[in-house]
């Protein structure tokens, strides 16, 4: 999972990071962590993040500002102020926020915020799939992309496929991950299986192909090298 910490004090991003990368460590899990000075540095990159640490004054703006910026379009990032301010709690409430930690944060309220967001985040990895003989729970990590098929929608994984009468758009609605771009009203595709990219298709892995739109390629290509800068 892929964590952002937003403060414009060095030392307390420093302090957090360290904090925050013993706690997956001592829980054998991985986890990339990124620092911002700025809220204006981290709003473009926001959408490549699963949780973010942001404090409420930052010498750019107030924090619940670029939150609010940041919900307009994007309402699955896990929010957790981390603050010395205890005045932006009800604000930050109206913007359906995980966690408001005034510091000091105390190592049982730090782990049970982490906990909480661990377990969440690992339900929201988990894609949905009925098919005609039973309900599968698909790992998103699993899946390379989801294809609409006339009436039905394949959904292509690591080990197999599965076809499903699900609708393509529902799937767009559902997934809770910024792994993946639609880049063609017919395909999901996730961005850890990219091969190479043209202006029609993208080359996947396993040696597929599938389209891009040219109203989408702009987009999707950005998309791409924000997530390639903080996945690589």
């Amino acid at each position: 999972m892929r964590i952002a910490i937003c403060d414009d004090e060095e030392v307390s991003r420093k302090q957090l990071h360290r904090r925050v990368s013993a706690y997956f460590l001592d829980k054998n899990m991985d986890c990339s962590v990124s620092e911002f000075s700025s809220g204006e540095d981290f709003v473009p990159f926001n959408s490549r993040f699963d949780l973010v640490f942001m404090d409420c004054r930052l010498e750019d703006g107030n924090g619940i500002d670029f939150i609010a910026k940041i919900r307009e379009h994007n309402a699955k990032l896990f929010v957790i102020f981390f603050t010395n301010y205890a005045e932006y709690a009800i604000d930050s409430i109206k913007l359906d926020t995980f966690r408001y930690l005034l510091k000091p944060v105390s190592d049982e309220d730090f782990s049970e915020a982490l906990d909480t967001f661990v377990n969440l985040y690992q339900h929201t990895r988990k894609i949905i799939v009925p098919t005609k003989d039973r309900m599968y729970y698909l790992d998103a990590d699993e899946v390379i992309y989801i294809e609409a098929d006339k009436k039905y929608t394949i959904i292509r994984t690591t080990t197999g496929q599965f076809r499903s009468s699900k609708p393509i758009s529902q799937f767009v609605l559902e997934i809770n991950n910024s792994h993946f771009f639609q880049t063609h009203r017919s395909y999901i595709l996730n961005m850890k299986y990219i091969s190479s990219i043209d202006k029609k298709t993208v080359i996947l892995t396993n040696g597929e192909k599938v389209l891009c739109s040219s109203q989408k390629y702009d987009e999707f290509l950005k998309g791409y090298m924000s997530y390639l800068k903080y996945e690589l």
